[in-house]
């Protein structure tokens, strides 16, 4: 084994204290069942559904008849009937039925809940494992809310769409933020994924972000299919809304402005179920980064991911005009070890890997490195940490 040089095996020292000393993000967060976490990430909250009945003490039902702003037809109720614990997963389970509450009488009934005030977040990792339902008009959603809504009403203070599905469509799924202004002067964002074999609802998948100050990433199964770094609220600069606590929520809903109504050829009934629900926190590595409010608004460099990392790392950059971009790496004397580009590029998110090679193709040795970018606007530049 290489022995690691000194300040390499301080910050990995460092690295360590800050799994041991790090506290919980929210009083919900006790009793927390360990499990394994990704390279990088600290386990924050999970449920994994092993207990006899859903945890109060995490989710929260919504009761209500309201259509949830698209004109869904749902009634959503606390029942046993629409949500409960089965072999380990919570089912969300949508009915045709004829259903009549305090807010009036349904045709379906289904499920949402949600972690307001029970988990609430800002930045980190969430990952959900679930087997989604099918059929027209059928809706289920993974997503999140802000929890104080300071920055105004939908959808001027942020939506995160983690995963969507539209019934008819039972191998595509969406990723999206909604942002901008209150309704209607709202805007929004993103990308589907399709799956390259079967559906969505012959078996379980993985479903994850990644979300910091100036990125958000979306997974499944763990193909990363898109990345955003660009959004805006009308009342605050940049990078409002995304910067304060949100909130998940799992639900199923039936028909809506987008899906459409069910019709004749819908199958009832139809099931979400989720295996776990588990968020992490990105590990500090001790190095310090530039605040956002000290970077140029032409081009962004985010953080590289896995960081720490042993084989490989993504390097994410955004240009907001056509430029020449140079990104490199350097040692910390700022002499360069890798150029990774350097070219003349057009406008958006960009991803470059860096395999620990300089540029003789050698592999280079454990510690601290530099990645920086130049472009026509100036200059950006972050830590990474190596650890073979």
């Amino acid at each position: 084994m290489r022995q690691l040089s000194f300040s390499c095996t301080l910050f990995i020292l460092l690295f360590l204290s800050s799994i041991i000393a790090s506290q919980k993000m929210n009083p919900s967060d006790n009793n927390v069942k360990k499990i394994s976490a990704p390279a990088g990430w600290e386990q924050v909250w999970n449920d994994e559904f092993d207990s006899t009945a859903i945890n109060l003490n995490k989710w929260e039902h919504e009761v209500n008849a309201q259509g949830g702003g698209n004109n869904e037809l749902q009634y959503y109720t606390s029942r046993p009937e629409n949500s409960y614990l089965e072999n380990g997963c919570l089912v969300i389970q949508a009915l045709k039925e004829h259903y009549t509450g305090t807010q009036g009488t349904r045709e379906y009934t289904s499920a949402r809940l949600r972690t307001l005030k029970k988990g609430d977040w800002k930045y980190g990792r969430f990952e959900i494992k679930a087997k989604l339902p099918y059929s027209k008009g059928i809706w289920p959603a993974i997503w999140m809310l802000p929890t104080e809504w300071k920055y105004g009403g939908w959808a001027a203070s942020g939506e995160i769409d983690i995963m969507e599905l539209l019934g008819q469509e039972p191998n595509k799924v969406y990723g999206t933020l909604h942002y901008g202004g209150q309704w209607p002067n709202n805007v929004q964002s993103g990308k589907s994924y399709i799956l390259p074999q079967s559906n969505f609802a012959d078996d379980f998948h993985l479903f994850a972000i990644e979300w910091d100050t100036t990125q958000i990433r979306w997974y499944v199964d763990e193909v990363l299919y898109q990345s955003q770094t660009q959004w805006r609220t009308t009342s605050e600069p940049y990078p409002a809304p995304f910067d304060q606590y949100f909130h998940l929520l799992l639900n199923v809903a039936v028909g809506g402005n987008w899906p459409g109504n069910p019709d004749n050829t819908t199958v009832f009934p139809q099931k979400m179920i989720v295996d776990y629900v588990r968020v992490f926190k990105k590990i500090s590595t001790g190095i310090n980064e530039r605040r956002h409010s000290d970077l140029p608004t032409d081009f962004l460099l985010g953080q590289n991911y896995p960081n720490p990392f042993n084989s490989s790392t993504t390097i994410p950059y955004s240009l907001h005009h056509d430029s020449r971009a140079v990104l490199k790496i350097c040692d910390l004397q700022g002499k360069e070890v890798k150029r990774l580009a350097d070219e003349f590029q057009p406008a958006g998110d960009k991803f470059i890997h860096w395999n620990g090679t300089n540029n003789q193709g050698q592999m280079v040795t454990s510690g601290i490195y530099i990645y920086e970018l130049q472009s026509e606007k100036g200059i950006l530049n972050r830590k990474l940490l190596l650890i073979r």
